[in-house]
């Protein structure tokens, strides 16, 4: 083969990598603020699913400093400021999730867990993990360190997350 079998091929080979580049970038560019939107949109649903139809978001602030929480959002209800919700984010070998995971003030100055909202699911068995950890959770039918639901790993990952931000929650 000639040495110019070779330049052409490369120059192919880096006229597709950079079209892919470009395409790539174009379709950011273009999809970045709606999936912005999508998510503040999915945080605002769920604080109305934790906190009921009234609740609204008052206040927003970043912490660091922990594995999993990176956000805290203090929700007010009918004018009662008790309530705190943090994002959470986590990832295993089955993949990501982000929640919502929501607190109220009870008599003795404490955090206790409400609910919590999906904000992302990307786990293997995420319906499992919905159907058999987080409903239940939710609902009150399950308890947070009862993680045998057939994602178990997924369900680890949760009840860590929920553990860590009430943490956070107590040490505002």
């Amino acid at each position: 083969m000639s040495k110019k079998h070779y330049v052409i091929t490369s120059i192919t080979l880096g006229l597709i990598a950079a079209s892919s580049g470009a395409l790539i970038g174009l379709t950011n560019l273009l999809t970045r603020n709606k999936i912005i939107e999508n998510e503040n949109n999915k945080i605002n649903a769920g604080i109305c699913e934790i906190f009921g139809k009234t609740a609204t978001i008052s206040s927003k602030s970043d912490i660091s400093g922990y594995k999993y929480t990176n956000l805290v959002y203090h929700v007010s209800v009918d004018e009662n400021d008790q309530f705190v919700a943090f994002k959470t984010e986590g990832s295993n070998m089955y993949g990501k999730v982000s929640l919502l995971v929501g607190f109220n003030l009870d008599n003795n100055d404490e955090y206790v867990f409400t609910g919590l909202s999906v904000i992302t699911n990307e786990q293997t068995y995420a319906s499992t993990l919905v159907t058999n950890y987080l409903e239940p959770l939710n609902q009150g039918e399950r308890e947070l360190d009862d993680v045998s639901c057939g994602a178990t790993y997924g369900a680890k990952l949760v009840r860590d997350m929920v553990n860590e931000a009430k943490e956070v929650a107590n040490k505002l």
